[in-house]
């Protein structure tokens, strides 16, 4: 596979970043005349069901990735519409840079003597942990401060080398360059190199065979996924399989909105949130993501913190356990469809794109394990640092003295509390960063 710039005329092979040096944006082409997608049909499902519009590689590194289920959502039934939720849970490590990170590792293999590297604020992270493990190389992954446990041990267990770097991915992505030029490691970070792109597309295609949708609703943080799926819609257009591309709907968090606020027509915000896997402040793929909105005719919906918990809620009722990140596509729905934005017959999707399993976990017991006089004392201390009798005097509740200190201890232990600091004998405390986030998923 080689990429021609149409600006300068600049071949690219193995590296195709998403701009030429000239600045002109790259796009990955096939012979489109040539393919007949009536050839898919004999295939067993997966991403190399596609392999026509895959780059041509020597080997094949795959763990059965793609071919997820679409599932008629009975949240529909309530709605008076036609909701089909695609689960791309069920991918091998849990999310759907699985069928990303199968094209990347399978076609930069050759180039991967040294192992692979890339940027990715956990699910891509854990993916090229797995795949290049099955490949025998080694993985080397940059990942944010801000990421979710279970990713973290995810990540861990299947052996690759992580760093820590920066607070959002975005931050991650030049130091991940660097790490690639240093080392001899291949890149596989979809900012910085096109072709795992090509295998995220095939949730496009799956789309097509299964559904045919009118509308699209992706939860979007870099903003890739989105893009591929509409590059996946464009091709099944150019090789004649669809005539119109489904309305594209991205969807981000209020706190972290650089695509959707653009779309909308509101300031943009750039601060953290529950749903970390969309937090990423600087998109490179912005101009992109948007593109595939304006060209589908689609659009974009904000959703709130408080909104998290409900969306996962709805979708575990479905049968599907989601991280935040893939929950806001529910309240997203639920506001489109409270404006009249879809008609009756339309054929809604919306992406689950990760497990709920790579989140939190520790926070996740202690939601359901403190609470009473501890979950009091942690939203006086949420207000200001305060010492034990102090925080006894405030409780107002028939309670020994001695016991607000048991608790302390306790919440300490948790690492929910710290000491902030002292005056003569007294020993102030205040919330943690962990503690903060505890309390924040309380709503």
């Amino acid at each position: 596979m080689r990429v021609r710039c149409p600006g300068c005329g600049r071949l690219y092979s193995s590296l195709i970043p998403p701009t030429c040096s000239c600045g002109e944006p790259l796009r990955i082409t096939y012979d489109y005349d040539s393919i007949d997608p009536s050839a898919w049909r004999d295939r067993k499902p997966g991403v190399w069901r596609y392999r026509e519009l895959l780059p041509e590689v020597h080997e094949v590194v795959s763990l059965s990735e793609g071919g997820t289920p679409l599932l008629r959502a009975k949240l529909g039934g309530e709605l008076g519409l036609k909701i089909f939720i695609k689960d791309e849970t069920r991918n091998p490590t849990g999310s759907f840079r699985d069928r990303l990170i199968t094209v990347a590792v399978s076609y930069g293999l050759p180039h991967a003597d040294n192992g692979f590297v890339i940027a990715s604020n956990g699910n891509a992270a854990a993916s090229l942990a797995a795949y290049a493990s099955r490949a025998g190389r080694p993985a080397y992954v940059v990942v944010p401060k801000l990421i979710e446990q279970g990713k973290l041990n995810q990540i861990a267990a299947l052996g690759a080398k992580v760093i820590r770097y920066g607070e959002s991915v975005d931050e991650g992505i030049s130091y991940a360059e660097g790490l690639a030029e240093g080392k001899g490691l291949y890149n596989v970070t979809p900012e910085s190199n096109l072709v795992g792109l090509e295998g995220q597309k095939t949730l496009a295609f799956e789309l097509w065979e299964e559904l045919d949708p009118t509308h699209v609703i992706v939860p979007t943080g870099s903003g890739s996924n989105l893009y591929s799926i509409y590059k996946g819609f464009v091709e099944l257009r150019e090789i004649g399989a669809i005539e119109e591309l489904p309305r594209l709907i991205a969807v981000q968090a209020e706190k972290c909105s650089p695509i959707a606020s653009e779309i909308l027509g509101v300031e943009p915000r750039a601060e953290p949130t529950k749903a970390l896997g969309l937090y990423v402040k600087n998109p490179v793929m912005k101009e992109l993501a948007l593109k595939a909105i304006d060209e589908s005719g689609g659009t974009a919906v904000l959703v709130g913190e408080d909104e998290l918990d409900l969306g996962q809620r709805l979708l575990a009722k479905e049968g599907i356990f989601a991280e935040y990140a893939s929950a806001v596509i529910v309240p997203a729905l639920l506001k489109l469809a409270e404006e009249d934005y879809f008609e009756r017959d339309d054929r809604i999707a919306l992406v689950v794109t990760s497990s709920g399993l790579k989140g939190h976990y520790s926070e996740s017991r202690e939601r359901f394990s403190v609470g009473g006089t501890k979950l009091e004392i942690l939203r006086l201390l949420s207000e200001k640092s305060m010492y034990g009798y102090e925080i006894w005097e405030a409780l107002e509740k028939p309670l020994k003295y001695q016991a607000v200190y048991q608790h302390l201890r306790e919440l300490e232990s948790m690492g929910l509390i710290e000491e902030t600091h002292r005056r003569g004998r007294r020993v102030y405390y205040g919330l943690t960063e962990r503690g903060r986030r505890f309390l924040e998923t309380l709503g």
